[in-house]
């Protein structure tokens, strides 16, 4: 069986509960989605969406979207992830969509992770995304290189050239070792031109996994 779709069926029982949910992006949460739809709770809810093709998700299905712009502070956030550590850091921003998924996760009352059970890996190294303002590109690729950081522009297959975000941003990808991930949120933060990282440390959030066996833990 898909972990994608055991683990949206399982969670889908504890958002019958919520109005206003905060949605990230990516495969699992189009699963969810979908499973949502199947259940008949997509029309009962509205959605914050933490991109243009989470929006276009929900919407294709006569899903109810609320802008980020309304400010509405959704009462759940519902997001899947990379990779996580065995103690809990997440790398996201696979789907270019790091800057939106932070804010709602920041901005939400209740953080639930979801994924699947493989993603779950204590690697030496991981590739981390960092959204820059174009004008800055250079500029951050050499602060970094001085830091030790090797760093490239994350393309595309469908066009030439730089992914763009939905924020008109681009996209690093950034090597960062296991030990440095914290250290390395923060370092951003520091440099001018880096908006986000694709980095959770907080820990003030629930992570289900489940596996093709349709079990369940909690991280």
């Amino acid at each position: 069986m898909d972990p994608k779709e055991v683990v949206s069926r399982f969670i889908v029982d504890k958002l019958k509960e919520y109005k206003l949910i905060g949605l990230g992006t990516g495969k699992t949460v189009k699963k969810l989605i979908e499973v949502l739809s199947e259940e008949g709770l997509l029309k009962e809810k509205m959605f914050v969406a933490s991109s243009i093709d989470t929006e276009l998700e929900i919407s294709k299905r006569e899903g109810i979207v609320i802008t980020l712009y309304s400010g509405l502070r959704p009462q759940i956030y519902i997001d899947s992830f990379d990779f996580v550590t065995s103690d809990k850091i997440m790398i996201k921003g696979g789907g270019a969509a790091l800057l939106r998924e932070k804010m709602l996760y920041t901005f939400s009352k209740e953080k639930v992770f979801v994924g699947e059970e493989s993603k779950l890996k204590d690697l030496k190294e991981y590739s981390v995304p960092v959204e820059v303002v174009p004008v800055g590109v250079s500029y951050v690729i050499s602060a970094l290189k001085e830091k030790g950081y090797e760093t490239k522009i994350r393309e595309g297959n469908g066009k030439i050239g730089p992914i763009i975000s939905d924020n008109g941003n681009i996209i690093l990808d950034v090597i960062v070792k296991r030990e440095k991930l914290c250290d390395f949120e923060k370092l951003v933060k520091e440099i001018p031109a880096i908006i986000e990282s694709g980095i959770f440390c907080k820990k003030d959030y629930e992570i289900y996994l489940a596996n093709e066996n349709g079990r369940i833990s909690i991280l």
